[in-house]
């Protein structure tokens, strides 16, 4: 099927814990994070990088009616490589990594790794995200919890385990079913670490590269 009109990717509420939420952002309610089905959720890191969206015809961040960047340059050549192989109608959302943003990582990654999968309206289930991706040749976002809807604490405690917040930015819960765009602030929220800078339009300042993994 042909790509309709390209959507922006929905805004992330924030999660009522979240120290990073400001006035201008959307804060949730944990009572209003109500995953379907048998209430099995995902937790992921967070990655510190620029929200961009694959597709058959080429690539673009948040907003399809956004302005080209000059370091959107490498994100671009990366693309070219993947869109051919992305079927009609799919979407595939994740974060271009090629440039430092707020956090300059000390560890190798991927140039751009997968967060969500969308068909039309409907927001693929992570196992589907998952499978999508493999068939693609792409990295996903780093797991970092996954199983019932955990208590505020247990959620936090499995993200302190496995990095801390000088090390990333925080973590995204999202329900591990599928789901439509209008479900979305009910079915993904994130926790962002306090002080986190926000970068703005003329980001990257530096000419800096991230490490690449092999």
């Amino acid at each position: 099927m042909d790509t309709p009109l390209l959507p922006r990717y929905p805004r992330t509420p924030h999660l009522p814990s979240s120290p990073g939420a400001t006035a201008d952002d959307v804060v949730g309610t944990w009572a209003s994070f109500a995953p379907s089905g048998d209430d099995e959720v995902i937790a992921t890191l967070k990655m510190d990088g620029e929200n961009t969206t694959l597709h058959r015809g080429g690539v673009y961040a948040r907003s399809p009616s956004g302005r080209s960047r000059p370091w959107q340059d490498r994100i671009r050549a990366f693309a070219a490589g993947i869109c051919p192989d992305i079927p009609d109608g799919l979407l595939i959302s994740g974060e271009n990594l090629t440039v430092p943003h707020s956090i300059v990582y000390d560890r190798a990654l991927p140039p751009f790794m997968v967060f969500a999968a969308w068909e039309g309206d409907r927001c693929l289930s992570w196992a589907e995200t998952v499978d999508w991706a493999e068939l693609l040749g792409l990295a996903t976002v780093p797991v970092i919890y996954q199983g019932r809807r955990p208590l505020p604490q247990a959620l936090h405690d499995a993200f302190l385990a496995v990095t801390d917040t000088s090390r990333d930015e925080g973590y995204v819960l999202r329900d591990a079913g599928s789901f439509t765009r209008r479900q979305f602030p009910e079915r993904v929220a994130k926790w962002v670490r306090a002080g986190h800078l926000a970068t703005d339009s003329n980001w990257p300042a530096s000419k800096r590269t991230r490490p690449r993994a092999n």
